[in-house]
């Protein structure tokens, strides 16, 4: 599967952004805890509280049920539900967060480089990107693997500068998204991070962030105020 979207490789001189899409991009919260819970409902496991369930979306759903104290076995049975579950349409539960399609469309006319780095699962992010059509003005699809060793966010972050050959870039780069995990995995590569308080995060996540934005109008302030020295 080709991850290139466009016939751009990184120009010169632009600024780049990495964009989260669980939570920054997308509203796929219903999605992901219908799984959620379905993977529990298959490995019969009693459903956690609201306050861990509001915490789904940014982890690999793997590492969301170890972290119940489960066994390896019983994660591997509750992930392949989970996966079932996202295969037969819950990864189509998800709808575009306000102001997104046209931060994308007014970035993309304005020059930026604009690659997602997501710990969704690639081919479930492509579909998604599609139905939404914000798939049309991304240049590049950077998102975990279903299956195998691409599954966090640092991963996926080293998969996609590997990808557009831009370790030497990464004053270039500025990651969006909502969760620390997005967040720690840029600092992790000394790449500048915008939290997008709309998304699934809470304020302790947010801390190390260099921005913060609660809108995609104010986020646009942003990357158009950011540049490329800092």
């Amino acid at each position: 599967m080709d991850d290139f979207l466009s016939d751009r490789t990184p120009p010169e001189g632009r600024s780049i952004l990495f964009l989260d899409i669980d939570g920054t991009l997308l509203d796929s919260y219903p999605g992901i805890r219908a799984g959620f819970l379905h993977a529990l409902d298959t490995i019969d496991v009693e459903y956690p509280d609201e306050q861990f369930l509001a915490r789904l979306a940014g982890p690999p759903m793997e590492h969301t049920l170890a972290a119940l104290g489960l066994d390896d076995a019983t994660v591997r049975r509750g992930f392949d539900a989970y996966m079932d579950f996202t295969s037969g349409g819950g990864w189509a539960q998800a709808e575009v967060f306000p102001g997104m399609t046209d931060f994308l469309a007014g970035a993309r006319s304005a020059g930026y480089y604009l690659a997602t780095a997501s710990s969704k699962g690639e081919g479930f992010a492509r579909r998604i990107l599609q139905r939404t059509g914000l798939i049309e003005d991304l240049d590049f699809l950077g998102a975990a693997q279903e299956y195998g060793p691409r599954r966090t966010k640092e991963k996926v972050i080293a998969h996609v500068l590997d990808s557009l050959g831009l370790h030497e870039r990464r004053h270039e780069i500025l990651m969006v998204g909502d969760r620390s995990y997005d967040i720690q995995g840029a600092a992790h590569f000394s790449i500048d991070a915008v939290a997008t308080e709309w998304g699934y995060g809470h304020e302790g996540e947010w801390q190390s962030a260099r921005f913060r934005v609660t809108d995609a109008d104010q986020l646009k302030e942003v990357v158009h105020d950011w540049t490329i020295d800092g």
